[in-house]
């Protein structure tokens, strides 16, 4: 039951909260916008390129398998279970934001959203932190995932 509010957390970032913190980064520091011709929706709102994924099934695989390895594997097991734990010794009862900042500036090769880093991380790892525990937030950043790869399957299945 405790997944319930922080899911809700991250999806009010990421969907109201994501494009206004990117402006205001963007303003502070213009040099770190994001390059055009560079989102998803320039690279998927190409017809050819959609035409081009139906029946590309080696696509989804490739995004499961990136999914797995970035989102579990990687951010959540280094962050909140090798890092998390470590950083305590040094930051004591903030070490969940000073974990949670650390994971913002990780995003350091797509700088427009670090300010959108730094806060869903907050929200993975005040859980890891409190409960002593990454499922939590492996659920969480997961999530993000799922959704994603249903949306891939849409593409590669022709429905988008």
């Amino acid at each position: 039951m405790w997944v319930m509010p922080f899911l809700v957390g991250v999806v009010v970032v990421e969907l109201v909260l994501a494009s206004g913190l990117e402006n205001a980064w963007v303003s502070v520091v213009p040099f770190l916008a994001e390059p055009q011709g560079y989102s998803f929706d320039s690279f998927f709102g190409s017809q050819e390129v959609l035409d081009g994924l139906v029946g590309a099934w080696w696509f989804l695989a490739l995004f499961i398998v990136q999914a797995i390895f970035n989102t579990i594997l990687g951010e959540e097991f280094l962050f909140r279970g090798v890092l998390l734990p470590k950083m305590e010794g040094v930051f004591g009862r903030s070490s969940w934001v000073a974990n949670s900042v650390l994971f913002g500036f990780y995003h350091l090769h797509v700088p427009w959203v670090i300010p959108n880093a730094v806060i869903t991380g907050l929200l993975y790892t005040y859980p890891a932190y409190r409960y002593r525990s990454t499922w939590m937030s492996i659920i969480l950043h997961s999530a993000q995932s799922v959704y994603i790869g249903f949306l891939v399957l849409g593409i590669v299945l022709g429905l988008a």
